[in-house]
C-alpha cells in the first residue's frame, strides 16, 4: 500500500537495472539459463556452451570471461560490427573457442525448465537460425531507475537524473546519488562517493533554510 513520509530533504539512490531484449522466454528463464552478469553466474556454465548477446565493452567483456570458463561461446550481435574498443576486439578475435553471429536479432530464448538455445532472425537476409547454448547472458546495457521522478526533477535525455558532484538536482532539497545520476563512471567507489557529497550539500541545504 501507498504511503506518505514526511521529510524536510530527500536523496535519491534508485540506482539502475539491466536493459532487457523483451523477448518470449527471457523473463520466464532468467536464473534458469538467462543472466545479466557473468562475473556473477559463469561458473555454473563451466566447460559448455553459452552466447552472450550485444556488441559493446561490457558484452565483449563477458565473452572473454566465458571463453575462459565455457567450452564455446557465440556473441550475438544484430549490427556487422562491434562497438567494443578496439583493444578488447583484438583480444576476442585471439579467442578459438569464440564465436560471432553478426547481423543477428534475438527473436526467442528457448527452453522448458532450462535455457535450450535462441532462435534468431539475420537483419540483413531475413533468415532465421538456432543456437543451442545451456545459458544467454545479455549484454545490452542498462537503464536508470528514475521513471517516477521524471516529472519532479530533470533528467537527461538517457532518463539519467541530472546531479553533478554535489548531488543536487533541480529541485532544492532533492538530492541523486550513485547510478542514477548523471556521471561518467559508475561504480561501487563512486556511489559510496556520492553518498558523502550528498550528506553535505543536505547539511548545506538545511543551513541556508
Amino acid at each position: 500500500t501507498e504511503r506518505e513520509y514526511p521529510c524536510k530533504s530527500i536523496i535519491l539512490a534508485t540506482g539502475v537495472t539491466h536493459r532487457h531484449l523483451g523477448v518470449p522466454g527471457e523473463e520466464r528463464l532468467t536464473g534458469a539459463g538467462v543472466s545479466y552478469c557473468a562475473t556473477c553466474d559463469g561458473a555454473f556454465f563451466k566447460d559448455k556452451t553459452v552466447a552472450v548477446v550485444g556488441g559493446g565493452d561490457v558484452a565483449v567483456e563477458d565473452a572473454i570471461f566465458l571463453a575462459g570458463l565455457c567450452e564455446k561461446v557465440y556473441l550475438i550481435h544484430r549490427r556487422d560490427s562491434l562497438r567494443a574498443a578496439k583493444s578488447l576486439q583484438e583480444k576476442l578475435f585471439t579467442l578459438p573457442n569464440v564465436e560471432l553471429v553478426w547481423n543477428a536479432a534475438v527473436e526467442e530464448i528457448t527452453g522448458e525448465a532450462f535455457v535450450t538455445g535462441v532462435q534468431l532472425l539475420d537483419t540483413q537476409t531475413k533468415e532465421e537460425r538456432f543456437v543451442a547454448a545451456d545459458g544467454i547472458f545479455i549484454a545490452v546495457g542498462i537503464q536508470p531507475v528514475s521513471e517516477s521522478f521524471k516529472s519532479l526533477v530533470k533528467t537527461d535525455e538517457a532518463g539519467y537524473i541530472c546531479a553533478g558532484e554535489d548531488c543536487c538536482t533541480s529541485v532544492p532539497g532533492i538530492f541523486a546519488v550513485g547510478d542514477v545520476r548523471t556521471k561518467k563512471l559508475r561504480q561501487i567507489v563512486t556511489a559510496v562517493a556520492d553518498g558523502a557529497n550528498a550528506v553535505n550539500s543536505v547539511q548545506e541545504y538545511f543551513q541556508t533554510r
